[in-house]
Order: C-alpha cells, then structure tokens, then sequence
C-alpha cells in the first residue's frame, strides 16, 4: 500500500474520530447544561364574564378580537324584578313588578376571545357571556419529563422558540413548578390491572415568564423551551 494511501487513510479515521467526539461533546454538553422540551405552549389569563341575574342580554357591544378596558360596558341585562309584599294594617299589598338595566362591564383590560350570547337572548345568573384573554400577560407552560424536574428551579433563565415565530429566540425565566403531574387532576385517571400496566414518563407543567420582545404571541401557540440548569 502507498504510503500516501496510508496517509490518507489515517487522516481520515482521526478526521472521524474528532467529527464523532465533537457531537459526543455537544450532546453532552446539551443534556448537561440544559433541560430542553417541544411540549410547550403560549398561556396566557383567561376571565369569563358572566351574567349577574336571571335577565335578557340587550345592547351586546363586542365581538371576538376586539379589545376591551377595564370598567368598559360590554352589554347590558334587563332584569325584571319581582313584587314585593308590603304591610297595611292586617293585609298585605303586592307591589308591582318591574324591570330593571344591569350593566355587564369588563373587569380587566384584555381582547374578547369567545362571545357566547346574542341580544335578546334570556339567560341565568351565572350564564357566561364572554371570555376575555389578557395578552399583555402572555407566559409558556412547558411540561417537562419527571426524570428531569429534579435540576429544574424557580429563577432559572430559558430560551424560548414559538413556531409562529421561525428563526426568533425569545428569553424567560421559571416563575412557578407545578407540585403536581400533568396527568394528576385528569378526569380520566391513569389506572391499569394486573398485567397490563405500561410505564409511562410524566410530565411536571413549569410556567416561565417571556420577553415578547414586541411580537404577537398567541394563547395556545407551540413552542419550544431550554432551560438552562448550570
């Protein structure tokens, strides 16, 4: 064999070996320096507005997208009252019944995301009207597997990716961890019988903080998180 052949041949294997403990390195590096998830997504404060008293819905004011203040009037309710009984002398003497206007205004600042009622409509104390989303206070939820909870802390810093946003890198920070599984308050409990349980990873919600750096985030949106543990 050529001594250049051999040469080459050489070259090559340490080329390969350095190409091979380079993606060791970095990959270790990853799972060392970071706790990283795909299952995450933009959150953000949802409050329903309901109706105050049994009623009609007048003057509906609002439609999903539209942005609110705190205090705004957003509908109003015809309430009709009911007699009232009054004393006179040993009778009593029904008062007529009447109706009254409830204003229905919004307790927060937000966007109307779901409005669930039309005018004329009649509906029960306690009926929900409309949703209002609080964009402005937009934070991630990322669940993160149980085997990696333990190096994950409050104050921590993230980067955060969103997949409306391609190629954008946004920054937050760990606020709270979840005492609790993801799969903990579910309606349909994890349950098996003998025999046939599967072993399945749990994933612990960790709500961050976001910089939205002036874009448009989105309640629900997919996004990716690292964490960074060291």
């Amino acid at each position: 064999m050529k001594q250049s052949r051999v040469i080459l041949i050489n070259v090559l294997i340490i080329v390969a070996l350095i190409l091979i403990g380079g993606v060791v390195a970095y990959y270790w590096t990853q799972s060392y320096d970071y706790v990283s998830t795909q299952d995450a997504s933009i959150s953000a404060p949802t409050i329903p507005v309901a109706a105050q008293a049994n009623g009609t819905i007048q003057d509906l004011s609002v439609a999903v997208g539209q942005r609110v203040s705190q205090g705004q009037t957003i509908a109003e309710e015809t309430v009709t009252t009911a007699p009232a009984a009054t004393a006179k002398g040993s009778k009593t003497a029904a008062a007529t019944s009447g109706t009254s206007i409830v204003n229905i205004v919004a307790p927060v600042s937000g966007y109307v995301a779901t409005v669930s009622v039309a005018n004329g409509q009649t509906v029960a104390a306690g009926t929900p009207l409309v949703t209002l989303v609080q964009l402005s206070k937009v934070t991630v939820i990322a669940n993160i597997p149980e085997t990696k909870i333990r190096n994950v802390s409050v104050g921590q810093s993230a980067t955060i990716y969103v997949d409306a946003h391609p190629g954008v890198s946004f920054t937050g920070t760990v606020e709270a961890i979840q005492p609790t599984t993801q799969s903990f308050f579910s309606l349909i409990p994890t349950a098996a019988t003998s025999g046939t349980y599967t072993k399945v990873t749990q994933r612990v919600p960790v709500e961050l903080s976001i910089d939205a750096a002036g874009y448009s985030l989105l309640p629900g949106e997919d996004a990716e998180v690292r964490i960074t543990i060291h």
